[in-house]
């Protein structure tokens, strides 16, 4: 059968059922509404054909080339698909569900509310694409090369990544929720305004990246590197930031209330009004940092280092600041325990 005998019959409304249509020529073939259940495609040639709102259930495609094909909502359900290539499309819609998509090619296309669910991209080229609004939920994407690629308001929920290429990536307004990032280099990346909720990014390197406004909530972050990065407005509530180091960081007005940062290092770090609240910073390091307006109430900072510290109005209300190192900071210029405040805490607690 040819490519355009297919079209017809798909045409006619017929439906595909366990058929053999492997190295099939599909180029520009209409095929758009057909329905395909364990169908062979090895190695078919998709380009420029029409696919628009056609469903794939089961079917093996592995090597199909779809190179500037019509995807628009498209079904891919349960199907072999490494080594498929897929560049240079632009589709809305597309659902790819529970599918191996090992070593598939992307690269300069453009996807757009498209959804992929328990899909395997492990080494997947993603080479200069443009992802807005387009979901991502317990996919495995190890290797993947996202290097060019620009990814807008798009959601990866339970997601792996290891390995990863990002030089280049631009991420902006992108949730990133129980994912796994360890040992991942992000360094002068701009990640304005993204968010990584419940995320796991011990060891990252976040050197001078851009991370204003963005969101580390309840993260792992032990032992990873924010040197020279932009924070402002970033909130680290609750997160694990034990062994990590923020020299020379900006983090004015960042939310670091409730952390565990204790053995970090802050020296000369830019935090006006950055929020401490309850934090665990022992044994960390604040020397020469300008903590003006900061809010240290309740935290735990025996010894810890505020050498040079600025601390002009620095709230440090209930503190643990045993043996804690004040040499050449402003330490009388700033807060102690307000005891008023202290006796309404105590009673709240009754």
């Amino acid at each position: 059968m040819t490519g355009e005998e297919l079209a017809a019959q798909v045409k006619n409304g017929e439906v595909f059922y366990q058929e053999d249509f492997s190295d099939m020529d599909c180029r520009g073939a209409d095929l758009s509404g057909g329905i395909f259940s364990e169908v062979c495609f090895d190695n078919c040639d998709f380009t420029q054909a029409g696919l628009k709102e056609a469903t794939f259930a089961k079917c093996s495609m592995q090597n199909a080339v779809f190179a500037r094909a019509d995807i628009r909502q498209i079904n891919f359900a349960q199907c072999g698909m490494d080594q498929a290539r897929f560049c240079q499309i632009t589709a809305d819609s597309a659902k790819f569900v529970e599918s191996s998509m090992k070593g598939a090619d992307f690269s300069n296309s453009r996807l757009e509310t498209c959804f992929f669910t328990h899909t395997d991209l492990e080494a997947a080229v993603l080479c200069g694409l443009e992802l807005t609004t387009t979901a991502f939920s317990g996919c495995r994407l190890v290797g993947a090369d996202f290097s060019g690629a620009r990814v807008e308001r798009s959601f990866f929920h339970d997601c792996g990544f290891k390995d990863n290429n990002l030089s280049g990536i631009t991420l902006y307004l992108s949730l990133f929720h129980g994912a796994d990032f360890d040992g991942t280099d992000f360094s002068g990346l701009d990640l304005t305004q993204c968010q990584f909720h419940e995320s796991s990014l011990n060891n990252c390197n976040f050197a001078r990246t851009r991370l204003d406004k963005s969101g580390f909530m309840w993260g792992a972050l032990t032992g990873s590197l924010f040197d020279g990065a932009s924070l402002e407005y970033a909130n680290f509530y609750e997160a694990a930031l034990s062994g990590a180091s923020f020299r020379e960081a900006n983090l004015t007005r960042a939310g670091l209330q409730y952390t565990q940062i204790s053995g970090s290092d802050f020296s000369n770090a830019k935090m006006i009004q950055a929020q401490m609240e309850g934090a665990c910073a022992e044994q960390s390091s604040f020397a020469g940092a300008d903590l003006t307006y900061a809010d240290f109430s309740h935290a735990k900072l025996r010894a810890s280092d505020f050498s040079r510290a600025a601390l002009y109005l620095t709230n440090f209300h209930a503190a643990d600041d045993e043996k804690t190192k004040w040499s050449g900071s402003t330490r009388a210029l700033s807060w102690g325990t307000n005891q008023s405040r202290l006796k309404a805490e105590k009673w709240e607690k009754k």
